[in-house]
């Protein structure tokens, strides 16, 4: 896919984003990505990110973005952190990516601290693995609500095929709209959009 999907302009205002690609369309969500984030100079990124290096998920969100954001966090295990002190992105660390509350915890300073914070989960599925779909479906609603109630805002991405329907359909129901991959030869545009009804 090339250039911005023009599914992404139906997003506009929604606080909360899921977006729903399976692992092998991840180079195709650049467009998504960068589309979902109004003035990417200025924003404050804050990820989730339990499977790549501080460094290396700063390095792919700089590439998608066209530019440094404004600032840049990760929540991270250890042994992903290294003892590498990056002066571009501040790192905190969790013992075990199956301690949501501990994540959320080492979140919220952002959330409170940052204008417009921007807190991107990549990937749910692997907190799904660490963690059963309840504490997921908590630790969610207690970010998408602190979300609404200031001026942040937050992507999350989750593999639909390694998660079972009943738990996908009810993740849904968090978020204020959901992107979905769906290729068809027939569009030029590769993705859904479902918003919340209000």
């Amino acid at each position: 896919m090339s250039g911005v999907p023009p599914s992404a302009a139906r997003v506009e205002d929604a606080s909360s984003v899921l977006v729903l690609r399976p692992r092998s369309a991840t180079v195709d969500d650049a467009g998504v990505k960068r589309a979902l984030i109004d003035d990417p100079e200025a924003a404050g990124l804050v990820g989730i990110s339990l499977s790549e290096q501080p460094a290396v998920w700063y390095d792919k969100w700089r590439g998608t973005l066209g530019c440094d954001p404004d600032t840049a966090a990760v929540v991270t295990t250890p042994e992903l952190a290294g003892d590498d002190d990056e002066d571009y992105v501040t790192v905190k660390t969790v013992t075990t990516p199956s301690n949501l509350t501990r994540i959320g915890v080492k979140t919220t300073p952002f959330l409170t601290r940052w204008d417009n914070p921007i807190v991107i989960v990549e990937s749910l599925s692997v907190l799904c693995q660490y963690a059963d779909s309840q504490e997921v479906y908590k630790f969610l609603h207690v970010l998408t609500t602190q979300l609404r109630s200031s001026s942040g805002e937050a992507q999350v991405y989750l593999d639909p095929m390694v998660e079972d329907d009943r738990t996908v359909e009810r993740l849904k129901g968090l978020f204020d709209s959901v992107i979905e991959y769906d290729p068809d030869e027939d569009s030029e545009d590769d993705w859904t959009v479902r918003r919340r009804r209000s």
